[in-house]
């Protein structure tokens, strides 16, 4: 199983530390709390859920990378 997540920032993808979803998605809830593997460096990061995300917005599903963003740092 995957999870899709679009970037404009491919650069910042070595700091991402989760794969955030909203958590009232029907399509991620089952993978809250569970481990996926980051393609680029084979590094395993947790699925969280957070309100501040958008479903509705490209997948729904975005990567979590605290150093690069201020909301990405409050989520963890």
């Amino acid at each position: 199983e995957t999870i899709v997540v679009a970037t404009t920032r491919a650069e910042t993808m070595l700091g991402d530390t989760a794969v955030a979803v909203h958590p009232d998605d029907e399509r991620y809830r089952h993978l809250v709390g569970k481990q996926i593997k980051l393609p680029l460096t084979d590094r395993t990061i947790p699925v969280v859920a957070d309100h501040h995300v958008d479903p509705e917005f490209g997948t729904g599903a975005v990567k979590v990378t605290p150093a690069h963003d201020p909301n990405d740092f409050e989520i963890g």
